[in-house]
């Protein structure tokens, strides 16, 4: 009799078991929660939706937010008729949606820029690139930086600078970090660090989401002196590429959708109390080849092919 039992004992933990690749043997439903975009934003949350299915094994929910029905009732309603376990909302409409839904939910953010202080009590993946994915692309393109600076508005990255001096102590790198609260301060602080910098053993970082930087005036101006000096600025925008920064980290909207899902998993299985706002690690590179061999750096077949991304466009 015990050995049978024993058996029977094991067998149902082995089907309550994860499964390699974030697959369960019980895979819950999951609804993924977005806008009605256009193309090309729907594609991006399409190919979203293919890496959470890869994780899970199974397809997801569509729930769509349009203009006409934006209501969290209606969709809450939805979500229960259709016996959903836990719900990955996306963009900024998702994320506006989000709070009211956790009410009847677990839930995780994602496909948007987010900070702890601004989901609090939530789970979710900004899409801020994870400053160590950056500063490891750096010391590969480029070994010969040791320093890096950085000038930033504390009320939109200070978390992800926590994160960066972390990462850089991690890496040998020295990072000098300098908050500045508006833009003609900001305009000042550039300007003295584009006169000390001499050569490329020092690199320039311009955070994504950065009121510090005028897009317009100052930009222009760090990258003809970076050109005209020979340094290195590299950008967590992907646009800053395409002008002129040496490379950029930017979503892999597929591994996103494997790391939404896993942590979707997470969320369930903490009842909806996992609270966790990650930078996001799932990132391909983008590198502008007329800088680098503006800089005379040589890449190898290897890195090369690694490049998802290139600037200009052959």
């Amino acid at each position: 009799m015990f050995p049978r039992l024993f058996f029977q004992l094991g067998l149902v933990l082995c089907l309550l078991w994860p499964i390699g690749g974030g697959v369960w043997a019980q895979t819950p439903a999951v609804a993924i929660v977005y806008p009605d975009v256009r193309e090309p934003y729907r594609s991006v949350f399409m190919e979203i939706a293919r890496g959470m299915e890869q994780e899970l094994g199974k397809p997801v929910g569509h729930y769509l937010l349009s203009g006409r029905d934006n209501s969290a009732e209606k969709l809450i309603n939805d979500l229960k008729n259709d016996r959903i376990d836990v719900v990955v909302t996306l963009g900024r409409a998702g994320l506006a949606v989000a709070k009211s839904v956790s009410a009847e939910f677990p839930v995780v953010i994602g496909a948007t820029m987010i900070r702890p202080d601004e989901v609090q009590g939530l789970a979710g993946i900004s899409l801020t690139p994870a400053p160590e994915a950056m500063f490891d692309h750096l010391k590969k393109l480029v070994p010969e930086v040791k320093k890096v600076t950085v000038i930033y508005d504390p009320r939109q990255t200070a978390w992800e600078i926590e994160h960066a001096e972390r990462a850089a102590r991690e890496r040998s790198l020295t990072l000098v970090a300098q908050p500045t609260a508006n833009l003609h301060d900001s305009s000042d602080l550039f300007r003295q660090i584009l006169v000390e910098i001499k050569d490329n053993s020092i690199a320039l970082w311009l955070p994504r989401e950065n009121a510090a930087m005028d897009e317009q005036s100052l930009l222009p101006e760090v990258l003809r002196e970076a050109w005209e000096k020979n340094f290195v600025v590299f950008s967590s925008n992907l646009d800053h590429v395409r002008k002129g920064a040496l490379f950029s980290l930017y979503p892999d909207n597929f591994g996103m959708g494997r790391s939404l899902a896993g942590l979707a998993v997470q969320q369930l299985q903490a009842g909806g109390k996992f609270e966790s706002v990650k930078l996001l690690q799932d990132l391909l590179v983008a590198v502008n080849l007329r800088t680098a061999e503006h800089l005379g750096l040589r890449f190898s077949s290897q890195t090369r092919r690694e490049f998802a991304m290139v600037f200009p466009a052959p």
